[in-house]
């Protein structure tokens, strides 16, 4: 008998604790940047799922307590030495970004403690909490590299598809006229071209596209991408994985997928895409065997809402209102623009019609 005096505290489980909340409000502080100030569907629930994550790794080694070891009768705020130890630089931040590198620091430092001490009694927590772990690292380089570049992706509402054979001028004056007329994104796409032209046509063109502040994407080929300092790539369903092509590109380039169904979009968002190419909305010569999503399609795009999309696939002057209708943003256009006479004129006619709905 104690005589009434309250449980003697488990301090396992005090540390426990306090480095689960100290995890869980560090992955909060990261994802309300990822969402307010990144404004990055695709970043925002990456983060919100490492805290779910979290919460049911947390969960799995409450559940192997026992009653008296619960954290609840373990707390004891008011004699934590801790508490009143403050580090200098922690009274201010100056800036938004420091704060998130804080944030992810003190992520990092609690997960490491909670998978050492967990260790003792629940090795398969431990696990999950190393796990855990990594993926925050992982996730350090996409919410801090270039974030500016993926807030022009979010804003951006005409992609414009380059093939030289769909031009009606050579490609590198189609690319000039295209952002010139409003293109806010040019993508090479050349499935046939050898690599050492593909390269030398990349380079050219992502020359223009800095020059003219156009975002500049290859199409397949995440080396050429990585050795033409594009700003990204884009990846077709049998191409390398997202996680893959990473490992080439760095994080912080923006890597997109083409998808045609619901399923699809959701594989994309957990392998780390920052956009969807969603169709094609219509069958197109560009892609002769693939059969059209169709609107619907797009509607759950725009409906589902975590990742920007640029609709896809025979949009031209005729179809362009059907896919606003049905939700569209943004567009990715090939021969409607590159194969007009005048190249520039087309394209500030789309971005126009993009532009009406805010």
């Amino acid at each position: 008998m104690n005589g009434g005096m309250p449980p003697m505290p488990n301090n396992e489980s005090r540390i426990m604790d306090a480095n689960l909340n100290r995890a869980s409000e560090a992955l909060r502080t990261v994802e309300e940047y990822a969402r307010l100030i990144l404004e990055s569907p695709g970043l925002s629930a990456r983060t919100k799922k490492l805290r779910h994550d979290l919460a049911q790794a947390g969960g799995a080694w409450l559940e192997s307590l026992s009653p008296a070891d619960r954290p609840q009768l373990c707390r004891d705020i008011i004699g934590d030495v801790g508490t009143q130890v403050k580090e200098v630089d922690e009274a201010s931040r100056p800036d938004v970004r420091t704060v998130v590198v804080a944030a992810l620091r003190r992520a990092g430092e609690a997960l490491r403690v909670l998978s050492e001490y967990s260790k003792i009694t629940n090795p398969a927590a431990a696990a999950k909490f190393e796990k855990i772990r990594y993926r925050v690292y992982a996730l350090e380089s996409p919410l801090l590299s270039n974030w500016g570049l993926r807030r022009r992706l979010a804003s951006a509402r005409l992609y414009v598809l380059v093939t030289g054979r769909l031009c009606s001028a050579d490609p590198l004056t189609a690319v000039r006229e295209a952002i010139d007329g409003g293109a806010d994104i040019v993508q090479l796409r050349e499935k046939e071209m050898e690599d050492g032209e593909f390269h030398r046509l990349a380079m050219s063109m992502n020359e223009i596209c800095r020059e003219r502040d156009a975002i500049f994407i290859v199409n397949d080929r995440p080396h050429i991408a990585c050795l033409a300092g594009a700003s990204g790539l884009h990846l077709g369903q049998g191409d390398l994985p997202v996680h893959l092509s990473r490992r080439l590109l760095g994080q912080e380039k923006i890597v997109g997928v083409s998808t045609s169904a619901p399923e699809l979009a959701e594989k994309a968002l957990l392998d780390g895409a920052d956009y969807l190419g969603v169709g094609p909305v219509h069958e197109t010569a560009t892609k002769p065997h693939r059969r059209a999503a169709g609107l619907e399609y797009v509607a759950w795009a725009a409906q589902w809402g975590k990742l920007p999309f640029f609709a896809i696939g025979a949009v031209n002057r005729d179809t362009i209102g059907p896919v606003l209708a049905a939700g569209a943003r943004a567009a990715a256009i090939c021969t409607a623009i590159i194969g007009a006479r005048d190249i520039a004129a087309e394209a500030a006619y789309f971005k126009s019609r993009l532009s009406e709905i805010g």
